[in-house]
């Protein structure tokens, strides 16, 4: 990008009037001195003037296997009189281009806005058939613009993820850019505060931005029943966790709580509001172990194990809900 200081931006409309592609190092050699006598310029003079409503008829320079270009406006002159260095010279080159990249940037904020507003867990949904009423060309009817609208997205410091479906476009945001999510988070933290104080009133914690975090074991937060949580481990990332959807200090059996001692040990870092979902953070325990053990209370494990590890449901006794959204 070229930065010059000026004391304000006068703007004139322009027309291309024709494109000159020069050798690359011949381009490079223009770019560095402009004001040097160029022979497409001299060839080309004649092409380039400001008419009567004030519209400059320019020559698009550019050079071989660049992007980038000039437009010239030489007002009779052998040299760049008058230019103005863009980026990204094809989408001056096609005018159906540039409302077609135009259309397709309004349409990717449109979604942002929506996505990052509308989402508590950091994912949204957008169908193709609603987002063809919001624009003048079909996403539906052509998967190559609907995989040029994902990269645009992802492109995005807003836009984690994207993934493309026969009939929508999911995104997942960073959570930090969904209001809605830095209040789950907020939420999320205070209710680990109310889970730690029930189980030890003395234990200390600290606050910090990113999530709530603390000097406790798994099993201390156990007071309070949690669901729809994600065990994920400080060190390791093994992609998506497994969903745990409830557990609490009645979950296992004695011999469950004795299998599982390691896990239950575990210190807690902090726990967020994640990509996930709501998420726990552990420490002091192996990875492997951890995710086996949130595989295990997803029923990924023999039935003689899960009927000698975990409680039948009604079995266990009434106490608070930790939960999601």
């Amino acid at each position: 990008m070229l930065f010059l200081y000026k004391p304000e931006f006068q703007f004139r409309q322009a027309k291309v009037e024709k494109k000159v592609c020069l050798p690359a190092e011949a381009f490079e050699k223009f770019l560095r001195d402009p004001l040097q006598d160029v022979p497409c310029v001299v060839e080309n003079k004649d092409l380039m003037c400001q008419d009567k409503e004030g519209v400059y008829h320019c020559l698009l320079v550019t050079g071989e296997g660049r992007r980038d270009g000039v437009l010239v406006e030489a007002e009779g002159y052998d040299y760049a009189r008058y230019a103005s260095y863009v980026p990204d010279a094809a989408a001056l080159e096609y005018d159906s281009l540039s409302e077609f990249g135009a259309g397709l940037s309004w349409l990717a904020d449109r979604m942002i806005q929506a996505g990052t507003d509308g989402t508590r867990d950091g994912n949204w949904t957008f169908y193709l058939d609603q987002i063809q009423e919001e624009c003048d060309f079909s996403l539906s009817e052509n998967p190559a613009l609907t995989e040029l609208l994902a990269d645009m997205l992802v492109e995005r410091p807003e836009v984690h993820l994207a993934y493309v479906r026969s009939d929508c476009l999911e995104l997942r945001f960073h959570p930090e850019f969904c209001p809605n999510c830095q209040k789950e988070t907020e939420d999320c933290q205070s209710q680990a505060g109310v889970a730690l104080q029930a189980g030890d009133p003395g234990e200390q914690r600290e606050q910090k931005d990113e999530g709530q975090t603390m000097e406790a074991c798994l099993k201390d937060l156990l007071c309070a029943r949690w669901e729809n949580l994600h065990l994920v481990h400080d060190e390791i990332d093994y992609g998506l966790p497994h969903t745990i959807v409830e557990l609490d200090g009645t979950t296992l059996t004695a011999a469950g709580k004795e299998a599982w001692a390691d896990v239950l040990n575990a210190k807690v870092v902090r726990v967020f509001r994640g990509y996930s979902g709501l998420q726990m953070e552990l420490s002091g325990v192996k990875a492997s172990r951890l995710d086996a053990f949130s595989a295990m209370l997803a029923g990924y494990c023999s039935v003689e194990d899960y009927d000698n590890w975990v409680n039948d449901p009604e079995e266990g006794q009434a106490v608070p809900v930790m939960q999601e959204g």
